[in-house]
């Protein structure tokens, strides 16, 4: 009886993997726009040859990275389903501790938005996407805020106060490196600030 090439799976494994991470790396440095598998192959120090092999083709290879990066935002996510806070609290602490990983990486939150068709092409990855970033959990708390039960307007909700604090972030990552002076005047309140005036404004005809 034959056994299985243990070691040479574990190999196929380690050079896949390191594939990807030189994608999210990339990603995070460059964006998604600069990237070509040429380059990704060259960060994990491998030839074209093995990225096709493995992952087909460029759209796939960036859905995985994108999964990927998503997943570096689960302390953010954890914040909604910890049901000791009041859903007013775990929102604002899932957008402060989910602002504050975009904001380490300020040209990925632009890119990952535009990306978005690598991860909802079709109801099956939307479907998984949604899983994926918790929102039924954001919706969950913004009912339980304002006693809305009807599914689309929870969703509108969650997009105006998902856009409200997120597009700055973008805003600011679009501005060129170079004009410092936009940065002043597109200059931002403390992150915490700007969240309270935004659920101030938003949910004041709920308190």
């Amino acid at each position: 009886m034959v056994k299985p090439d243990n070691k040479a799976d574990s190999s196929d494994k380690d050079t896949k993997q390191i594939i990807l991470d030189a994608t999210v790396d990339l990603i995070r440095e460059e964006g998604f726009s600069c990237i070509t598998l040429r380059s990704i192959a060259a960060r994990a120090e491998t030839n074209l040859a093995l990225v096709n092999y493995y992952y087909g083709s460029k759209e796939k290879l960036f859905g995985d990275a994108v999964k990927k990066l998503v997943a570096t935002f689960d302390d953010a996510f954890k914040a909604l389903e910890d049901n000791t806070l009041p859903p007013k609290e775990r929102m604002k602490l899932f957008f402060m501790r989910y602002i504050m990983n975009l904001s380490r990486y300020p040209g990925m939150a632009r890119q990952m938005l535009d990306q978005r068709h690598h991860i909802m092409g079709s109801q099956d990855e939307y479907a998984k996407y949604s899983k994926l970033m918790r929102l039924e959990r954001i919706k969950e708390a913004l009912s339980e805020i304002t006693g809305e039960q009807d599914r689309d307007k929870l969703m509108m909700m969650m997009m105006q106060v998902y856009g409200a604090i997120v597009f700055p972030v973008i805003m600011i990552s679009s501005l060129p490196k170079e004009r410092e002076d936009l940065k002043e005047i597109f200059k931002l309140s403390p992150l915490e600030e700007q969240i309270d005036g935004l659920f101030e404004l938003y949910f004041h005809k709920y308190n």
